[in-house]
């Protein structure tokens, strides 16, 4: 219910806002002031990102901390995972790190996964361990995690998905990440491993570019970087100080971000450092992931609102940062409100200025290019093809992004305000063993 009273409120401030502008600025649409905010933002990020990067070039690169190499526990929940765990698990013994433990952990899983399991443990010794829980244990991720972080006892969980597929040297280029003292969380670059499969993968992992290009954008300036899921380490002082995950929420790894920041500790995201995964193939799968995500991140937000404006202990860039980021969820619902304004007062008084509605018409089509110039920086940064065909899929990928953006947020926002009972629990991505398939191709690019 708090949550749903504060969307309410910050949708009546909006209208506030688009009807008090609309006084004012009576030719242009109040939508652009948010839209104008955003791409200043997204090109100070940028320009910090470039700046590191030529400090980094100048400066000569700091010794790794020979004596930081803790032990790391890396855990993973399989539910229904019976066509990746097992090769899944073959890679992860490979882990060229000196002090670390494999545990898999079954989430009640009904297919073959509990028999694959026990047989590797049959004949794989250490550093392998697997856990079995019962039909009556907590469902979920988070619930598995912390169930985890009982029966390990590494002072750094390593989480990766199922279908994760990493390079030997994964845990020695990213374990040193954490070796600062206030840094509680690193998170490695997410890449689709399947990207060739098709059209939606190939606009998946450009996406996953963007997502990569931003991180890395905050953490150039230290700001509100959030883990991923997959292929994110977290010291175990700091979720002992978060009290573990939050077994009720759908999005574990944004939340746990959110908590951290609160406590003043600072997430890291290693870009040179990819973790390979699945690309989902079918677009109403897609569909059903991205609500979760969006649904999850804009419950992170209202939730945790107040703890982070009263923390004393976050830093105020990360919570500008954090602010700036939540506004690009504000923008679906500000130009619905607008066009909602502007249809009212043609209704009401019969005029209503063309050049205003041209500028209400342009927010998309003007944040869609946006997103592509984006893209073209992202994808030729971490995906190095041709410049053509860099600005050809940063196109493709802008529009497919803009089309499942808006009307996406938007129906999250009216869901929430209007849903009886919070959703806490989500559908399971199916997995088909891609990321394993493609590994001898894969050529992680820095």
């Amino acid at each position: 219910m708090q949550q749903k009273i504060l969307l309410a409120s910050m949708v009546g401030i909006i209208w506030l806002v688009v009807f008090l502008t609309g006084k004012v600025m009576e030719s242009y649409s109040s939508v652009i002031l948010l839209l104008v905010f955003m791409l200043l933002y997204t090109w100070l990020i940028t320009l910090a990102m470039v700046h590191q990067k030529r400090m980094e070039t100048r400066r000569p690169k700091k010794p790794v901390n020979e004596d930081y190499w803790p032990k790391v526990s890396v855990v993973i929940s399989a539910h229904d995972e019976e066509v990746v765990i097992e090769e899944t698990v073959y890679h992860l013994m490979k882990l060229g790190y000196p002090n670390y433990e494999l545990l898999i952990m079954d989430d009640r899983s009904q297919d073959r996964t509990p028999e694959i399991l026990t047989r590797l443990g049959e004949t794989l010794g250490a550093p392998y361990r697997y856990h079995l829980r019962p039909s009556d244990a907590i469902p979920g991720k988070p619930a598995v995690l912390n169930e985890a972080l009982t029966i390990t006892d590494g002072d750094v969980i390593c989480v990766f998905d199922a279908d994760a597929y990493v390079e030997p040297d994964f845990l020695r280029k990213i374990v040193p990440f954490l070796a600062d003292e206030s840094v509680g969380a690193v998170q490695a670059r997410k890449v689709i491993a399947n990207a060739n499969e098709n059209w939606l993968t190939k606009c998946q992992n450009y996406e996953y570019s963007l997502d990569s290009h931003f991180q890395y954008g905050r953490d150039s300036v230290r700001g509100a970087v959030e883990l991923r899921g997959n292929g994110q380490l977290v010291k175990r002082e700091a979720l002992t100080e978060v009290h573990g995950w939050n077994n009720n929420t759908l999005t574990d790894d944004l939340d746990l971000s959110t908590r951290l920041h609160i406590e003043g500790w600072d997430i890291r995201f290693a870009h040179k450092v990819p973790v390979f995964e699945e690309g989902i193939t079918v677009f109403g799968s897609l569909l059903k992931q991205r609500r979760r995500w969006t649904e999850g991140t804009l419950f992170r937000y209202l939730e945790y609102a107040g703890p982070l404006l009263k923390s004393r202990k976050t830093s105020l860039r990360t919570t500008l940062d954090m602010i700036a980021y939540f506004l690009e969820f504000l923008l679906p619902l500000w130009l619905v409100l607008d066009f909602v304004q502007l249809g009212w007062g043609w209704i009401t008084t019969g005029d209503a200025s063309s050049t205003r509605i041209i500028s209400s018409f342009l927010v998309v089509p003007v944040f869609c290019i946006s997103m592509s110039v984006a893209l073209v920086v992202a994808i030729i940064r971490f995906n190095r093809p041709k410049v053509m065909e860099a600005i050809g899929w940063s196109i493709i990928t802008g529009l497919y992004f803009t089309i499942l953006w808006f009307p996406l947020v938007f129906g999250i926002m009216v869901k929430v305000l209007f849903q009886k009972k919070r959703r806490t629990r989500w559908d399971k991505t199916e997995h088909t063993g891609s990321a394993h398939r493609q590994s001898r191709d894969l050529t992680p690019q820095a």
